[in-house]
Order: structure tokens, then sequence, then C-alpha cells
């Protein structure tokens, strides 16, 4: 079922290697700071943590908070993401010492790890543990409950998509990260809050555009 839609948005966007960062912590921090933003503000504070050699757990957890606000500012929220990204540096250094020492490891010992640091919600933990840390599993987010609700014409509970896809795929990583990915572009050119259907590539399979269209 799910194959179908990833073959379809593949055929057009092909690899987008996405999560777009340059190292595992750097996957991290982003996670936490895209929370509530657009990614073009999130990329605006990570050049600026780039630029100052920043894109790092142990530094951001030695960082003075204030100096750490000011990086990020552009992200929106700055206080409590500043918090959230100390806590998280916190929490992984102190137990693991980096975020490899995190792989390979029982799935449910570092999801549930990671479920309960102070900031980090399902979306942000299915995040780091599918990007950073390359567990198979699927992120679901306000873009894929979209897109789904449209495209297959029924709302889907999100644990729903989130197993289906799972199993469907039988934690291909890559495809994984990538529908992802590509569930984001589509919804950022095509299936926006109001859709541009006409436009969209995929509308001859998409039940909302089939009901629209008449």
């Amino acid at each position: 079922m799910f194959h179908e839609l990833y073959n379809e948005l593949y055929k057009h966007y092909g690899d987008l290697q996405w999560w777009p960062s340059e190292s595992d912590d750097e996957t991290v921090i982003g996670c936490i700071l895209t929370q509530n933003t657009s990614w073009s503000n999130v990329k605006k504070s990570i050049d600026i943590l780039r630029e100052n050699d920043m894109l790092d757990l142990k530094r951001i957890r030695e960082i003075d908070e204030t100096k750490l606000q000011e990086y990020i500012k552009s992200s929106g929220y700055y206080t409590i993401k500043t918090r959230y990204l100390k806590n998280i540096a916190s929490s992984i250094i102190d137990n693991y010492n980096k975020l490899e020492h995190m792989k390979n490891k029982d799935f449910n010992e570092i999801r549930s790890f990671i479920k309960n640091i102070k900031g980090v919600g399902n979306e942000t933990m299915n995040s780091i543990l599918l990007y950073a840390l390359d567990y198979p599993v699927f992120v679901i987010d306000s873009y894929t409950l979209r897109l789904f609700k449209r495209y297959y014409g029924k709302e889907f509970a999100s644990n729903d998509i989130k197993t289906g896809v799972e199993q469907e795929f039988d934690g291909n990583i890559f495809r994984l990260k990538n529908f992802h990915g590509m569930i984001v572009q589509l919804s950022k050119e095509y299936c926006k809050k109001k859709p541009e259907c006409n436009k969209c590539f995929i509308n001859n399979k998409c039940i909302y555009f089939s009901g629209n269209s008449k």
C-alpha cells in the first residue's frame, strides 16, 4: 500500500539525502531546533552554530546558555530550546559519552532513554532514532498526516501509519529516511495547507484531487 506512494514520489525526487546534516551530532541538534518552526529558520541557526564550531554535543553541553540563545535565536522559542539542547547533550554524554555508543544497542533501551529526556516528544524522538542513530522507525509529522488523508481519502491514526510503513519497508533505513524526506518536500511544494493540486505530479492517483476536480 505505502510502497506505491513511495515509488511515485521516488520517480520524481530520487534520493533526497534527508536529513540534511554533516554529522550525527548536527542531526540531533537540528531535531531539537526544528520543533515548531520552519526548516529555513533552523538552517540559519545551524549555519551560525557551524561558523562558531558548535555543532557538537559536548560543546553544546559546556557553552554558556546566553551565548547559545544568541546563536539559535532564528529558530524561535530559543530560551526553551536552549534548555532542551542542554538536556539532551548532557543526557547523552553522561550516559553514553557520544552518539556512536548508542548505535546497535537494544532498541527499547535507546528509545526509552531518549523518550525520557525533557524536551523530546514522539516526533523528535523518532527523528533522532532514524536519522542520527539509524534505527528502523518511521517519522510521523503533520505533513504525513495531511498528505495521507488527502492521497488515500481517509483519516489515519499516527500509529497505524507508523506500524504499516515500518512493516512494509521491513527495516530498510534508506527508504524510511527518504520516504519522510519526500513527504516533507511534496508538502512544501504542492500539498500545502491550501494545496496546489493542479501542479502536483501525483494528482492522478490522489483521492482528494479526484473528488475536487469533478
